[in-house]
């Protein structure tokens, strides 16, 4: 009886590893980001090359993208400069628009106080005769 209960035993251990590694291996075929096995040196360092190749095409891929990224900063700066020295050439013309203006206003007030023009609140001016 102890035979027939090692036996039962042995036989249901063995299954359950063979169950084990059959799933392991329909697992590893069916992986699709699994790496081709290979059988000598030769094919090892092809797989090298291989992979370094592609990490130099990456890596001269992203050199360049960094040029181009530099490019386009060195564009923007280029543009934020001219826009910066437009901002200062239109703020000296509002400056001096502005002077003007209060130059006009000071000449309307003094003549206003002098008597020779009225000006109305419309915004009217008339001359006074003398």
């Amino acid at each position: 009886m102890k035979r027939l209960q090692g036996f039962i035993a042995a036989t249901f251990i063995t299954a359950i590893v063979a169950v084990g590694m059959v799933g392991i291996g329909a697992n590893a075929l069916s992986n699709p980001n699994s790496v081709a096995v290979s059988d000598s040196p030769a094919q090892a360092a092809q797989a090298t090359q291989a992979t370094q190749a592609s990490s130099k095409a990456v890596s001269e891929q992203t050199a360049t993208q960094i040029d181009q990224l530099q490019n386009l900063i060195k564009q923007y700066q280029s543009r934020e400069q001219q826009y910066q020295t437009e901002i200062k050439s239109l703020s000296q013309q509002l400056n001096d628009a502005n002077t003007t203006a209060d130059q006009a206003r000071q000449v309307l007030d003094a003549l206003q106080q002098r008597g020779l023009i009225q000006i109305t609140r419309d915004g009217r001016i008339f001359l006074r005769g003398g």
